[in-house]
């Protein structure tokens, strides 16, 4: 299976992929008969191309992209929702209808203390 990471460069993502290349090369065996052939890692140094090819390929997709520390208020709906409908779009560009796992937040609920945060609406706005 081809596995795709986006935010790839982050904490979880780098972890994540740390993992997933553990299991890929054979140095973790406790997750049964799981084999993995390829990790395509993008984040924000990555191309659109690579992104394009890469949705073509996948078998599963973990996004953990995500804007949390921007600018400009605007960045958090353009790399939360944003990138959110570019990857599913290009998904769907190549038919490819495989498991795609949203990583959010407890703010995307918008209440409380969350309830009037553009970060909130961005990651509410990507779940949706």
């Amino acid at each position: 299976m081809n596995i795709l990471v986006t935010g790839a460069g982050g904490f979880v993502g780098r972890n994540l992929c740390a993992q997933l290349n553990n299991i890929k090369n054979g140095k973790a065996r406790c997750y049964g008969d799981l084999k993995i052939d390829e990790v395509f890692e993008y984040d924000l140094d990555s191309t659109s191309e690579q992104l394009d090819v890469w949705c073509q390929k996948a078998g599963f997709v973990f996004n953990l992209a995500g804007v949390n520390r921007p600018k400009e208020n605007d960045e958090f709906m353009k790399g939360n929702f944003g990138f959110a409908g570019t990857l599913l779009d290009t998904l769907k560009k190549h038919h490819n209808t495989c498991p795609v796992m949203l990583s959010s937040s407890a703010q995307a609920s918008l209440t409380g203390r969350f309830g009037n945060s553009e970060y909130g609406r961005s990651k509410k706005a990507g779940e949706d």
